[in-house]
């Protein structure tokens, strides 16, 4: 009858880390997805785009802008383990920012380039896989200033801070996707 009235977890995993892993999962099958399609496609159709410095010159200071506000969140998530919580919430501040930069930096780029998601394959498939990655960045951009309001409110502490421990998990997520975008759309 203690085990009714006492149930023992099934699972060490909080409901949050599975959501996150669920979601993860199946975000990879869908960029997979497309990413493969992509790759058909690309293989059918001659696509004349030159891998040029000029042409590079944004995503390459976009993958920049990334690469450092990944930075900032593990320096974020590492402060309030050790009950830093002025560099969590300074961390999170320039990752927000930086994360919008970078959206804002995907459009410019989307626009420079002269494609238009009507151009046969290529801009569609562009656009699609530059698109969602755009709107994964708004979320994790909501994310991450979610938990910059909550720790503005004293929300975390060395003993409780998971919501920052997610939030920068899809954080990773999103800057490791773009790296592999980036190879595929821009270097191979």
């Amino acid at each position: 009858m203690s085990s009714v009235t006492h149930p023992q977890p099934m699972s060490s995993i909080s409901t949050g880390r599975l959501a996150l892993f669920v979601t993860l999962g199946t975000e990879s099958v869908f960029f997979a997805t497309l990413l493969v399609a992509y790759a058909a496609l690309r293989g059918q159709v001659n696509w004349d785009i030159p891998h040029t410095l000029s042409r590079l010159t944004i995503p390459l200071v976009n993958t920049g802008i990334l690469l450092i506000s990944a930075m900032m969140v593990w320096w974020s998530s590492r402060a309030i383990r050790r009950g830093q919580a002025s560099s969590l919430r300074s961390g999170l501040l320039v990752s927000v920012l930086l994360g919008l930069c970078f959206v804002a930096g995907q459009i410019i780029e989307f626009n420079q380039a002269g494609l238009r998601i009507d151009d046969q394959a290529f801009g569609g498939v562009f656009f699609t896989l530059i698109g969602f990655h755009a709107l994964h960045m708004l979320a994790g951009v909501f994310f991450l200033g979610l938990n910059l309001v909550r720790a503005n409110l004293g929300d975390f502490s060395v003993d409780r801070h998971e919501a920052v421990e997610l939030g920068s998990g899809f954080w990773y997520y999103v800057t490791a996707v773009w790296v592999v975008l980036f190879l595929a759309l821009y270097i191979l």
